[in-house]
């Protein structure tokens, strides 16, 4: 039971990582600024996504886990660098986190002191969000996007993938209106499980050392390695 709830976990996280696309902070204003419309907002978010190396930021996530009637909720600092590296470290739950290093994933929990390790392109149930991930997938090629609303402050983007899904039935984007940075990411998945993800103090071109996306070992984990 604990081993499925650790790669249930994993599993929500990984779902939200193919978003960091999108995540990477958004769109220049300019051409897509009066231009309301789904293809000019990703077009523009397409644009600096190719041309952004790496950024920090903060987060705050919140899972709606229908099978349990619970909230899950989780905080703390994500650290991108193209292509295929990226770290989410929890200050809640304290000590948790998700490493990318350009080949594997790996998925740690303090209270059980265990690492779960397992190809990068296993991770994932599609090549979509893998392509993202390592920083050569296309919006437009890969999804159907829709302005499903606005409001004073945002955009919201609907995305729907082409071809396999993933197991992903939804995901929106909200967009700045004035500077075409992602304010939040929501990703429903196949069980009706919402995970939405809420970006701050995101800044572009930090210079992320790639040290960052080495693996350190707490003391006395275990590494449990799946799909070699």
């Amino acid at each position: 039971m604990r081993e499925n709830s650790k790669l249930n976990n994993t599993a929500a996280i990984s779902a939200c990582l193919l978003l960091i696309a999108i995540a990477l902070a958004g769109a220049r204003p300019g051409a897509a600024a009066d231009a309301q419309s789904a293809d000019a907002i990703v077009d523009s978010v397409q644009k600096t996504y190719d041309a952004t190396i790496d950024f920090v930021a903060d987060f705050r996530q919140e899972t709606e886990v229908k099978t349990l009637n619970r909230n899950l909720k989780a905080s703390g600092k994500l650290s991108f660098k193209r292509p295929g590296k990226m770290l989410w470290r929890y200050d809640e739950p304290k000590g948790q986190f998700v490493l990318a290093d350009g080949k594997y994933l790996y998925f740690y929990q303090p209270e059980q002191n265990q690492i779960i390790k397992s190809p990068l392109q296993n991770a994932f149930r599609s090549d979509i969000p893998l392509s993202f991930l390592l920083g050569i997938g296309n919006l437009k090629k890969d999804f159907n996007a829709a302005l499903k609303g606005s409001d004073e402050n945002q955009f919201i983007l609907r995305l729907e993938p082409k071809g396999e899904a993933g197991g992903f039935g939804e995901i929106l984007a909200g967009v700045s209106k004035s500077s075409y940075d992602i304010l939040s990411i929501s990703v429903r998945d196949a069980a009706a499980n919402l995970t939405t993800i809420r970006f701050s103090g995101m800044r572009k071109g930090a210079g992320v050392k790639d040290s960052v996306f080495t693996l350190q070992i707490p003391s006395g984990a275990d590494i449990v390695e799946l799909g070699q």
